[in-house]
């Protein structure tokens, strides 16, 4: 994905119209110059980033490709359309890259360049580095390609045969290094290899074309290119792998905004009640992105599950995005949150959600780099930590219903009974607190507000955006390969087709990359490999998929006993959202916060709010509760002595 900046000069798409930017006044005004006959139009800063959020907003204007058959969008292919191998090589260039652009900026030459490859090299063990005109070469690309990394790519896509059979060739591969090599006390990458051959030699029996059966140099190269965390992690067990990958030191001090971030997840000291009920959820996890530079918060997500890949996603793309949504959502806010754009480095800890496959590739298409830190040295990513340890104390502590952070602090207090604070009151609390009060005070780290540090940090440089909001999601979905058929193709029992589909199915594709959104299964994205972009196709159950989330899907299908189903019984399956609507409000009411909590998991006010036929469903639960409410109001914050406190 290319990325892209507001300045002068950049050329852009706005409600569909193609326009120059040509002009920023002092004041943040930008001139927009229409390409069709020149006319001026002139809009804020923060008015297009608005524009941005709504995706009404694309930079560049290279990636939008409108049909005719269903006036529907396209997108241009990403890194992930590529094999493995050919992905692991791309990481394997950007690595040098990142560490030549963080050291040497613009000022490149080959001789610079032979001092960071060494220091590369030593970094990652590599005995066998390229050579200074070599990443020289990398450089010129990469920039050329506006730092896009699919720059990067040395693959030429040959006969669909051939990609056929080196596909099916990768994925018994995978499924064989999963089974023997990738297992505790597992086999050797040796008899991975013995186990492919006769595999291999098994297939060709009953094929036209037999599959090659790779060397053994060329497999053992294809093995190394797995994380290497991952693979001890599986091998050895995840303490090893922490202690094997450990670093030491705080790192290096970032020299502008966006430069390094940093991420973790907490549980809050703070129990929630049901927003319908009024009975305690549990405490909410809440994932954290701060600059590093500022110690600006950039984004957040609040969820009531464990730490996973699918939170850290969330709070990826609240963090680079604008924050317009503020002033209309939060009225009693008084202050801007300026916070966005993409980070060059994220800094995370060893969690296996971290280290996740997908999560990977998505910040290689945006160009931020992962570092990883054992969890046991916080002083690594200090900032996000001491940041959560002021949320706790200056926020959770001071509503009802905190559960405070160790025993002695809570006494006999009874949290639960006095817990009175709605999911939706608590984000509100969180916004006032985080742009009115804490983003407002003097930090002693830096001697002035993270405020007024970000502000300087925009005199220095702008932050980079994606191309739109679009293209954002789809780099944050979830990628799966399927076979494509007359029925279209098949995700978790869910059709989706398309007069699209149908047409690649007759250009004789007989399998697809596709893209699923986990937070609304109403459509997905599809590669076609023959233009080289993405489509959307939608599900053939609208009523059914529409707004529904995975996780919500997967217990329908666990509670419907359709988990193993080829064919969907659409009836069944509308039932059982039905029935989950009223199972998330009868435990809801549960006496348990354990499965009180649970609920929270899966509810979401597109699924209470589906209207079914009250003919082919059981009469529904009221959610009407005995339980009075209990409002809350927003505490005083004392931000003259929470200067002191302020981390």
């Amino acid at each position: 994905m290319k990325l892209a900046s507001l300045h002068t000069g950049q050329d852009l798409i706005l409600d569909n119209v193609p326009f120059r930017l040509i002009r920023i006044l002092e004041d943040g005004q930008c001139q927009l110059e229409r390409k069709s006959d020149l006319a001026l139009s002139s809009y804020s800063k923060q008015e297009l980033l608005g524009f941005m959020s709504t995706g009404e907003l694309i930079l560049c204007g290279q990636q939008t490709v409108t049909t005719t058959s269903e006036n529907n969008q396209r997108l241009e292919s990403d890194l992930s359309t590529y094999p493995e191998a050919i992905q692991q090589q791309v990481y394997y260039r950007l690595k040098y890259l990142k560490k030549a652009d963080e050291l040497l900026g613009e000022e490149i030459t080959c001789h610079r360049l032979s001092r960071v490859i060494k220091l590369v090299a030593e970094e990652s063990n590599n005995s066998d580095p390229p050579s200074a005109l070599t990443v020289y070469r990398w450089w010129k690309l990469w920039i050329k390609a506006d730092r896009s990394i699919t720059a990067l790519i040395k693959y030429k896509k040959g006969p669909k045969n051939k990609r056929k059979i080196v596909k099916e060739l990768e994925q018994l591969a995978q499924q064989l290094i999963d089974e023997i090599y990738l297992k505790s006390e597992g086999g050797s990458i040796q008899d991975v290899y013995d186990a492919l051959k006769h595999k291999i030699k098994a297939l060709n029996i009953n094929r036209n074309t037999p599959l090659p059966i790779p060397g053994k140099a060329t497999f053992y190269r294809y093995v190394e290119t797995y994380d290497e965390y991952l693979v001890m992690a599986a091998r050895k067990g995840k303490q090893a792998a922490d202690r094997h990958f450990r670093a030491a030191g705080k790192g290096p001090e970032p020299k502008y905004i966006l430069e390094r971030a940093e991420v973790d997840h907490t549980p809050l000291d703070l129990l929630i009640i049901d927003d319908v009920t009024g009975l305690t959820i549990g405490r909410p996890t809440v994932t954290f992105i701060i600059d590093r530079y500022s110690r600006l918060p950039l984004g957040f997500e609040i969820g009531f599950e464990p730490p996973s890949e699918l939170a850290v996603m969330r709070a990826l793309r609240h963090a680079i995005m604008p924050k317009t949504y503020v002033s209309q959502e939060y009225p009693e806010v008084e202050n801007e949150w300026l916070a966005y754009g993409i980070k060059v480095n994220l800094v995370c800890d060893n969690g296996l959600e971290f280290h996740a496959h997908q999560l990977r590739r998505m910040c290689a298409e945006l160009n931020i780099e992962l570092t990883f830190c054992p969890k046991k040295q916080p002083h690594y990513k200090g900032a996000i930590e001491r940041f959560l340890g002021t949320y706790n104390r200056q926020v959770s502590h001071k509503v009802a219903g905190t559960t405070f952070s160790n025993i002695k602090q809570r006494g006999d207090y009874d949290a639960e009974n006095l817990a009175c604070l709605t999911l939706a009151e608590f984000k509100k609390l969180m916004h006032v607190w985080l742009i009115d009060v804490y983003i407002q005070a003097p930090h002693k780290s830096l001697g002035i507000t993270p405020a007024l540090a970000w502000k300087d940090g925009l005199e220095i440089i702008e932050p980079v955006l994606p191309e739109s909001k679009e293209k954002l999601d789809l780099i944050l979905a979830i990628q799966k390969s399927r076979k494509l058929n007359h029925e279209g193709v098949q995700f978790q029992g869910l059709m989706f087709n398309s007069a699209e589909l149908a047409t690649l199915r007759k250009r004789g594709v007989a399998k697809v990359n596709i893209r699923i959104n986990p937070e609304d299964l109403g459509e997905v994205w599809v590669f076609d490999e023959h233009q080289g972009d993405y489509f959307r196709v939608p599900c053939t159950y609208p009523e059914y998929a529409n707004k529904l989330t995975l996780a919500q899907h997967l217990l329908i299908r666990q509670h419907t006993n359709q988990t193993n189903a080829a064919r969907v019984d659409i009836d069944l399956y509308l039932r059982g959202k039905e029935k989950l609507r009223q199972l998330i409000v009868e435990v809801s009411n549960s006496k348990k916060v354990s499965q009180r909590k649970k609920a929270a998991r899966y509810n979401t006010e597109e699924l209470q709010q589906a209207a079914f036929s009250s003919n082919t469903l059981p009469e529904k639960v009221s959610q009407q509760s005995d339980e009075d409410y209990r409002t809350v109001d927003i505490p005083d914050f004392d931000v003259d002595s929470k200067e002191a406190d302020h981390d």
